[in-house]
């Protein structure tokens, strides 16, 4: 039951924050024998949510529109991570080198 109510969230989420309804579009919801679409797919501010008022365009669509706009800010990221990542392993073998190097010519300390 937990993770049916964090796929509801996540979907009602994703409908209000991209002013999208249903996969494709708003009637993809009748499919699943609903009389009317969520609350998500509608605005705030309206009385009821019906079929008729409910934003039309797919979350698909919206999606894809999305990531389609903003694919160079995506990417850039992505890009940042792994130079993040690359510049760790290297320090981190920098490191490792050193402390070999610096217990090869240390003597220990006659007590």
């Amino acid at each position: 039951k937990q993770w049916y109510q964090r796929r509801v969230r996540a979907i009602d989420t994703l409908q209000k924050v991209l002013k999208c309804c249903g996969l494709n579009k708003t009637d993809d919801w009748k499919n699943y024998n609903m009389t009317s679409p969520p609350a998500s797919c509608c605005e705030p501010n309206a009385d009821s949510c019906t079929y008729e008022n409910a934003y039309q365009e797919g979350c698909y669509t919206e999606i894809t529109e999305f990531v389609n706009t903003n694919a160079k800010y995506i990417g850039f990221g992505v890009l940042a991570v792994a130079l993040v990542e690359l510049l760790g392993m290297a320090l981190a073998c920098y490191l490792r080198r050193h402390i070999i190097n610096r217990t090869e010519y240390e003597q220990p300390h006659a007590a």
